[in-house]
């Protein structure tokens, strides 16, 4: 009972600010700012090494001709590192909240080390399946995500089992649901302003770079194959090292108000600071109660004026109030106290709620218009308007009568512009439309057309005629071929040799393969780009070779 009545003293709106998910933002941008170099850096340490390989593994597994031979170890490797980040997240977060409460930084023993591994360990990995979930339900993703956050950041304490840790992180994660939510959302429209600015400084950097110095580079090459898979997980992994300090710095901040309730942790530390800051000024009231005998004898006297009972009946009064009542444990509180309404109970009661006053603003606006219509009325009309309303309510149901109708008139209109649209596309036969390729453009490549459509394509410009055209269209099918089984890239800017070194080196063991593949590229270049003639015989060697060339690309 003495610490709540200091703590009514000291600081008695400590629960609007700790619920305060603005202020509490506030507070942890603050930290950061004022934060030394060793809190980040315990955070760089652990998310730096997996955010690159994560980056290299996308890459690699995305691009590599041998991903498959080792891409369990490579998944393994990952693994460990995210189990090193998740460790060295428990050290940022124990230093957040040092830095919060003055303690000294925790002792990290062998045995705890391997405890708070395994720990991580064995609870961050239901994170991959329970996210998920909980996001598809949508209602307790809230509180699954602040459960996590809190496993990192509960288990900065002592050491303590899986079964503890989860039970104070859940504890943690049930307070101020709504204080929650609302930071998730800020969240998530910040991430999103996170990440739209990564990419665009990621995409426009290099055109910036080849204007302006005029260097080169692949991604200016590329053109709009940069945007790939990996493009998006670098971006997604630089918006994540933006962001993720300061979800950290917040849940951490959450926990140690969330715990202050029954250690008043957060008034200790502010006694604290007010002692450090008023040593000067208690000194000086000191000497001055000392000094004055008579008002210390006032004070003493009224003191044993005041009766022991008198006292606790007013200490009493005034922890029934409703602003000290929260603190209270449940079962002090009033029998006959309606229990609070649940997240879907809430929803509905505000769903109801704004229906109302919808309605109500309605009719209010219903009524500033019939206010409107009697200012235009003549005086006489006006002034009799207080005796007589019952036209006036007349009024105001024929017009709420004219707005439902109006409405139902738009719904039927919409629902019947719609049935048209749909009765109309259902007539309409889709008629597949091939696309109309210029094989004598050079921008055109092997990836317009699968391999089929160009093998078809080849053979009705030969029953046309075209046997210059019907080669090429040949040799794209080649390249296509090769590209659909890891063997080549198909880039605009690659040329014909490239594309032979490059199926060197991914294809060296298929020596047959090669070889067809010089043979053809040579005899394509002759015909192509030089002024030797293609006649019907050389056009079947060459498509026999072709289609060879697939076949052992296949194997």
């Amino acid at each position: 009972m003495g610490k709540g009545v200091v703590e009514r003293a000291m600081n008695p709106k400590a629960r609007e600010h700790r619920r305060s998910a603005i202020l509490l933002l506030e507070e942890a941008v603050h930290v950061l700012r004022k934060a030394p170099l060793f809190l980040l850096s315990a955070y760089a340490i652990g998310t730096l090494p997996f955010v690159l390989a994560l980056f290299y593994f996308w890459a690699d597994m995305s691009r590599s001709a041998d991903a498959q031979r080792y891409h369990a170890v490579s998944s393994l490797g990952l693994a460990l590192l995210y189990i090193w980040m998740k460790c060295w997240h428990v050290v940022f977060a124990a230093r957040v909240k040092m830095k919060m409460s003055g303690e000294s930084t925790p002792r990290w023993s062998y045995q705890r080390i391997l405890s708070l591994t395994a720990t991580q360990t064995l609870i961050h990995a239901t994170a991959f399946f329970v996210l998920p979930l909980a996001a598809v339900a949508a209602l307790p993703f809230g509180w699954c995500y602040a459960f996590y956050q809190n496993v990192t950041v509960e288990a900065a304490n002592e050491a303590c089992d899986p079964k503890m840790l989860c039970k104070k992180a859940w504890s943690q994660a049930r307070l101020w649901p709504r204080q929650n939510h609302i930071l998730l959302s800020i969240f998530f429209i910040f991430g999103i302003v996170v990440f739209l600015n990564v990419a665009s400084a990621i995409y426009i950097l290099p055109h910036l770079i080849k204007k302006y110095l005029g260097i080169e580079s692949l991604f200016t090459l590329s053109g709009s194959h940069m945007v790939n898979t990996t493009f998006w997980v670098v971006t997604i992994g630089i918006s994540y090292l933006c962001m993720n300090p300061l979800v950290k710095t917040v849940y951490a901040l959450r926990c140690f108000y969330g715990a202050a309730i029954t250690s008043g942790d957060d008034i200790k530390l502010g006694l604290k600071a007010l002692v450090a800051g008023r040593t000067t000024v208690v000194i000086g009231l000191a000497v001055a109660i000392l000094l004055t005998g008579s008002t210390l004898g006032a004070v003493a006297a009224e003191t044993h004026i005041i009766a022991p009972e008198a006292l606790d009946r007013s200490i009493d009064e005034v922890m029934q109030q409703r602003e000290f009542s929260w603190r209270m444990p449940r079962e002090t509180l009033a029998e006959d106290q309606a229990e609070p309404e649940g997240p879907i109970a809430s929803v509905v009661t505000w769903i109801v709620d704004q229906l109302g006053k919808g309605l109500n603003a309605v009719v209010k606006w219903i009524d500033q218009l019939i206010d409107w219509l009697l200012a235009l009325l003549p005086t006489g009309e006006h002034q009799r308007r207080s005796s007589d309303t019952d036209w006036i309510f007349s009024v105001r149901v024929a017009v709420v009568a004219l707005l439902i109708g109006l409405l139902g008139v738009l719904a039927y209109i919409l629902w019947r512009s719609w049935s048209r649209r749909q009765i109309a596309k259902a007539k309409i036969v889709a008629t597949p439309v091939g696309p109309t390729l210029d094989l004598e453009d050079e921008d055109t490549t092997a990836a317009d057309l699968p391999v089929n459509r160009w093998l078809g394509l080849a053979s009705e410009l030969a029953r046309k005629g075209s046997l210059r055209l019907a080669m090429r269209a040949f040799y794209l099918a080649t390249l296509a071929g090769l590209a659909e089984h890891g063997l080549i890239t198909i880039d605009k800017f690659k040329s014909n040799c490239e594309y032979e070194m490059e199926l060197r080196r991914r294809a060296h063991q298929k020596e047959n393969l090669l070889t067809d593949f010089t043979r053809s590229r040579q005899v394509f270049e002759r015909v192509w780009y030089g002024l030797h003639a293609i006649k019907q015989p050389d056009l079947d060697n060459f498509a026999a070779l072709q289609k060879r060339m697939i076949t052992l690309a296949q194997s």
